[in-house]
């Protein structure tokens, strides 16, 4: 265990880790499963990477690791309480897709300089948006180059698709020592769009847990059933729409969205008619219309 990790937080559930943040080489695959976590990266001395933590198993395998920070760049809130149970401070630091800005990357250069380590970087799933900006805060750090840090996107398997991503991360370069920069909160304003499709997101990988279940609740997740899970994918993306201003995007995208809309209500509709192949098509098609969509609005 790292020099500050609680063990009196630790209930003893779920076996340790097999290495600590201060203690393993870098850049490498720490775990690919954790309790509560998924694709846990040390990429550097002190900065991990990986999926958002998952209840309160996933912040007590932070705590185990000796971590003493944790930055989102999810759009979700962060359970801040809960992760002060814990001893974690968060800062939430939202990026999209697109790629990382230079407030983004300014910011991120003031969690390197001055948040206490070690750190943690997640976005949801760990693969794309928090493996760039982990990438970016070990070129902050002065670990390595911003050609070096490409090798944690290609670890992470961040998909080529978000060249945002990649080409933020090359061109990387760690703001003057004397620069001032953004101040660091644990939550951050997020505009109604980004919060509700962040939602929208989770639902989905519930829904999708359900369909890999042969339709059924998914093993270890007893409050998880597959009609419910898709009637919160469809009325979040009714709220996500309803609530964007009119000027935000044009007309394809809401057609989009209510396209999208409208199929997660025919999956709904076939699970609650015990319907599992008219729901497994309806999926099918759900996931090629948000796919499509990311493409051309989000990546």
């Amino acid at each position: 265990m790292a020099v500050g990790a609680s063990p009196a937080r630790d209930s003893g559930a779920a076996p340790p880790p097999p290495a600590t943040a201060e203690s393993a080489p870098a850049p490498h695959v720490l775990a690919r499963e954790l309790p509560g976590l998924h694709n846990v990266y040390q990429v550097a001395e002190g900065i991990l990477s990986g999926s958002e933590p998952e209840g309160d198993e996933g912040l007590a395998s932070l705590a185990r690791l000796g971590i003493k920070t944790v930055v989102s760049v999810d759009g979700a809130i962060p359970r801040l309480d809960a992760a002060h149970q814990h001893g974690l401070r968060y800062v939430h630091l939202p990026i999209g897709y697109d790629g990382i800005s230079e407030q983004a990357g300014r910011a991120l250069a003031r969690v390197a300089r001055e948040a206490p380590g070690p750190i943690y970087i997640h976005c949801h799933h760990g693969k794309h948006r928090g493996s760039a900006a982990a990438a970016v805060t070990c070129v902050a750090a002065g670990k390595m180059s911003s050609r070096d840090a490409l090798k944690i996107l290609e670890m992470a398997g961040t998909g080529t698709e978000y060249a945002g991503l990649w080409r933020d991360v090359e061109k990387y370069s760690a703001p003057a020592t004397d620069a001032v920069l953004p101040e660091l909160v644990e939550s951050a304003e997020v505009d109604l769009l980004t919060a509700a499709m962040a939602q929208v997101d989770r639902r989905f990988d519930e829904l999708k847990l359900c369909r890999d279940a042969g339709w059924r609740t998914p093993p270890g997740q007893p409050d998880v059933a597959p009609a419910q899970s898709a009637l919160l994918v469809r009325e979040g993306l009714h709220e996500a729409l309803r609530t964007t201003p009119g000027d935000r995007y044009d007309d394809a995208f809401r057609e989009m969205m209510s396209a999208a809309e409208a199929l997660a209500a025919q999956v709904e509709t076939a699970l609650r008619e015990s319907n599992p192949k008219a729901a497994s098509a309806g999926m099918k098609a759900l996931e090629t219309s948000c796919k499509q969509c990311h493409v051309k609005f989000r990546n």
